[in-house]
């Protein structure tokens, strides 16, 4: 998966578009992350990625880079 895949998957998630999404968007700053957001994106990370991340790194995220920091070992660029 490519970053711009990820942040395509991301932003679906988040009900909002891609182009909202830049590495310091503030992920509170949108109405719709909140614990279920938080249990999708950890499920299309284990699924669409391939990986599981620690819970504490998706929870203790500020912003999209957070979250692409999580699991950009396994990004393609």
């Amino acid at each position: 998966m490519t970053k711009e895949q990820f942040r395509a998957e991301f932003a679906e998630i988040l009900d909002v578009s891609p182009d909202e999404l830049g590495p310091e968007t503030i992920l509170t700053g949108f109405s719709t992350w909140d614990s279920v957001t938080y249990l999708a994106v950890m499920v299309m990370i284990d699924d669409k990625v391939g990986i599981t991340v620690r819970p504490d790194a998706i929870a203790g995220a500020e912003t999209f880079n957070d979250i692409l920091n999580a699991v950009a070992e396994r990004l393609e660029s």
